[in-house]
């Protein structure tokens, strides 16, 4: 990448020329709108110098519900490796309940645009918040546990998802151990017919910190129950704290630095992603 300032007599097509590539990227990278007209001093961002060993793959993934509109999933899907399809419920006797509203069209559309559609599951209550005890009692009653996985297994199958996504959060601390060993035991079931599952985890700044969203999460044992983790660095903005930049560093036993915890380096976080509205 290379960051061009604009001279006098500067155009989208002689830029392009100069620097061999697109005038569609120069529009793209720097969201030029028609007629381009460029301002001298003006800094553009050109995609230029990058060789095919220099190039990475980055997965990309959004959550979004279904009450998207079908433009903007549209719009977003070719740029997304999965699409977390927020979000599938269930009671205290293990059956799954599905979005209010349908979602099918969601799955459809992303393998349409060969994106993977993951089945996103949270303890929401009656209330739609987060619910502690459907939680307790899904970890800790291995019959309801057995009853939630058929279910799972079940709708995954029937509704072609490619993987889950396990959102739970406000975990009672004395249930830390037995929600590490829930999502391994969903991670076996669901491996077994050939899908990923990640978890999602609040990004903290020490592994022992203090907070609803931490408590019931062992980090250490997550990473090594799931096959990845999403860190969820939008959290810092419903805590009310300043975003700070995220940077890898392979000295730490997480790839964040601002995320100090035990998560193995193997099992590399995913993209942090926020709800698309």
């Amino acid at each position: 990448m290379t960051i061009y300032t604009v001279k006098p007599g500067d155009t989208i097509d002689a830029i392009a020329a100069s620097y061999n590539i697109t005038t569609d990227t120069i529009i793209y990278n720097n969201q030029l709108s028609y007629p381009y007209r460029l301002a001298v001093g003006q800094a553009l961002l050109l995609s230029t110098g990058a060789s095919e060993a220099d190039r990475r793959t980055v997965i990309a993934g959004g959550y979004a519900y279904p009450f998207i509109r079908r433009f903007t999933l549209t719009e977003t899907l070719p740029y997304l490796t999965n699409l977390f399809i927020f979000s599938y419920g269930f009671t205290v006797t293990g059956e799954l309940v599905p979005p209010a509203l349908d979602d099918e069209w969601m799955i459809s559309l992303a393998k349409e645009n060969s994106t993977s559609p993951i089945l996103t599951l949270t303890p929401f209550g009656p209330d739609g918040m987060f619910n502690n005890y459907l939680i307790s009692v899904l970890v800790n009653d291995m019959e309801v546990q057995e009853t939630f996985i058929s279910n799972l297994l079940e709708t995954i199958r029937r509704k072609e998802f490619e993987g889950v996504d396990i959102d739970f959060e406000y975990i009672l601390s004395e249930d830390r151990v037995a929600f590490a060993k829930f999502v391994e035991n969903v991670r076996q079931a669901v491996n077994g017919i050939g899908y990923p599952v990640s978890v999602a985890l609040a990004p903290k700044t020490s592994d022992n910190q203090p907070g609803l969203l931490y408590g019931g999460k062992d980090y250490g044992l997550l990473g090594e129950a799931a096959d990845s983790v999403l860190l969820m660095t939008y959290e810092w903005g419903y805590t009310l704290h300043h975003a700070t930049r995220l940077s890898s560093r392979k000295s730490k036993p997480c790839h964040f630095t601002h995320c100090r915890c035990p998560i193995p380096l193997h099992k590399p976080p995913s993209p942090p992603c926020a709800p698309a509205k």
